[in-house]
């Protein structure tokens, strides 16, 4: 026995950037929908003061929201390939993979890591 732990060798998280990439344009979309509700009904009825317009642009915005959902629930993750928010059938729009606990940022985070002296 030598004494010395063997470690396993690191994984390269950079390879799974381009999954991570369109997992996180798939989430800001989803959270980008969710923050512009407020001021895209308060510009709709400045603009058209109407309830009438308000509610089909209400509408339009849950049918978006409604496929931002499904998209970003649906998600792969780059490592394991289960659905990176979805355990069963609920949704959990959480940072890291249900499964494997793969970081949203963990290619950028890797990057980083390798650039310091």
């Amino acid at each position: 026995m030598t004494g010395k732990l063997e470690q396993e060798p690191e994984e390269d998280l950079t390879q799974y950037a381009s999954g991570l990439q369109a997992l996180r344009r798939r989430r800001w979309f989803l959270w980008g929908l969710i923050l512009i509700y407020i001021p895209m009904m308060w510009l709709t009825l400045e603009l058209s003061g109407s309830d009438r317009v308000a509610g089909m642009v209400f509408v339009v915005w849950i049918l978006l929201v409604a496929v931002a959902v499904v998209f970003a629930a649906f998600a792969k993750c780059p490592r394991c390939e289960n659905f990176f928010h979805m355990q069963g059938f609920m949704p959990l729009y959480l940072r890291r993979c249900l499964h494997c606990e793969l970081h949203v940022t963990a290619d950028k985070q890797a990057l980083r890591e390798k650039s310091k002296p």
